[in-house]
């Protein structure tokens, strides 16, 4: 049990202030004098006891104690309504914690409230802070009262971890678990984790994970740190192979139709015991996907050779990239003849055709080869003036209701 007891001589002063004051004033003519009044409850005239039920506890994280707090005033009075506040030390150990932050005193002058114990693991004591509630904050006598947490851990921590999986290949992710570390003959859940694995890397953490990035025997040193400090150390030899990446990349077929969707199969060979779990595909049109699968389908919004780069990756995370050209074509076959009159030139596209059994919607014409359509529409015959001779260069592009074009040019001489 911890008593703590504070009291005032702060009425007696005030009696005697006013017996010397009656003394001074002895030839003045007043009748009587009066001890001034006094204002309270006041911290400064209030005692405070503190006792704790038991005063130790186990790293347990739900033992509690029960402390009870007696407010006596001057006289060793009890202090009815006395509001006190509570709190824990700045360094109270984990888990630790008050059932409240502040009482207020009852008829008896007396208050409880419940503490309850850290967790296993933790470092320190308890330490319990209790304050009046008075008129004046800067004279406050704070009050402590203190409860030791049990056992003192001061053993360092015993080092220990596993990792899968047992025979890693090169890049493939191994995964370290400290978790049959233990401190205090308990799990280390206060203690810092520090992985090296062998010159390879580093990380922190109870568990963490990490890809060898090349073959060999590689020494994995774990330092295990407590929350008082002590360290401990464990290693384990990791022997790692390096499989070969995957090989035999393609992708077929290699053509396709404009506005046309098209299945492509991609293929590629893992090394033995693996198998491929992602294919990228860059279809050279500014598209891209990527998936698990091997088959997908792609359109191409216009006829084309387009560069289609494959990329596939391992169980591993190994890649392998392969690039592959598609031929697209616009199915649609552009052609057309003249007719001359003078300087007139009648032109008929009526043997353009589709492939794909699509519709030709819009015919449109280049006369001089500028590089600008001179004219446009669904007809596909059409007449144009030159209005002299000359050798011409007479570009044609045909439109279908895919909106696939396609375009042929010849060379009109007059006369």
């Amino acid at each position: 049990m911890t008593m703590f007891r504070m009291e005032t001589l702060y009425r007696a002063f005030a009696t005697a202030l006013v017996a010397a004051a009656a003394m001074t004033l002895g030839a003045c003519s007043l009748d009587k004098q009066e001890m001034p009044g006094l204002a309270g409850p006041s911290e400064i005239v209030t005692s405070l006891s503190l006792t704790a039920s038991p005063d130790q506890l186990p790293r347990d994280g739900s033992s509690q104690s029960i402390v009870t707090i007696t407010a006596r005033d001057a006289n060793g009075q009890p202090l009815v309504g006395q509001r006190i506040t509570l709190s824990l030390g700045a360094s109270a150990p984990q888990g630790a914690a008050l059932s409240q932050t502040e009482v207020t005193t009852g008829s008896n002058g007396m208050a409880t409230f419940s503490v309850t114990a850290p967790v296993r693991g933790s470092i320190g004591d308890i330490t319990v802070s209790a304050t009046p509630v008075g008129t004046n904050a800067g004279n406050a006598a704070t009050r402590i009262i203190q409860i030791r947490a049990t056992p003192g851990n001061t053993t360092a921590p015993t080092a220990a971890f596993t990792f899968s999986p047992a025979s890693p290949d090169v890049g493939q992710t191994v995964t370290f678990n400290a978790s049959t570390t233990t401190d205090e003959g308990v799990p280390c859940s206060n203690c810092t984790f520090f992985w090296n694995f062998g010159g390879d890397g580093t990380a922190t953490g109870l568990t963490a994970t990490h890809a060898f990035s090349s073959g060999g025997s590689f020494v994995v040193t774990l330092t295990v740190t407590d929350a008082a400090g002590s360290t401990s150390t464990a290693q384990q030899t990791v022997t790692v192979s390096a499989p070969s990446i995957p090989t035999g990349l393609s992708v077929n077929p290699t053509t396709a139709t404009a506005k046309l969707a098209q299945t492509f199969t991609a293929s590629a060979t893992a090394a033995p015991n693996h198998r491929i779990t992602s294919y990228q595909f860059i279809w050279g049109d500014g598209d891209s996907n990527t998936q698990n699968s091997p088959v997908i389908q792609h359109t191409y919004q216009q006829a084309g050779s387009f560069l289609l780069t494959l990329t596939v990756r391992d169980d591993l995370g190994q890649s392998a990239t392969a690039n592959q050209v598609i031929t697209v074509s616009s199915g649609l076959t552009a052609t057309f003849t003249t007719s001359k009159s003078g300087t007139t030139v009648t032109f008929d596209a009526s043997g353009s055709s589709s492939q794909v059994a699509s519709t030709i919607t819009d015919y449109a014409w280049d006369f001089d080869g500028d590089g600008s359509y001179d004219t446009n529409g669904s007809n596909p015959i059409v007449s144009h003036d030159y209005g002299a001779n000359g050798t011409f260069r007479v570009t044609l592009k045909i439109t279908d209701n895919r909106g696939a074009t396609q375009t042929s040019t010849q060379t009109v001489t007059l006369p």
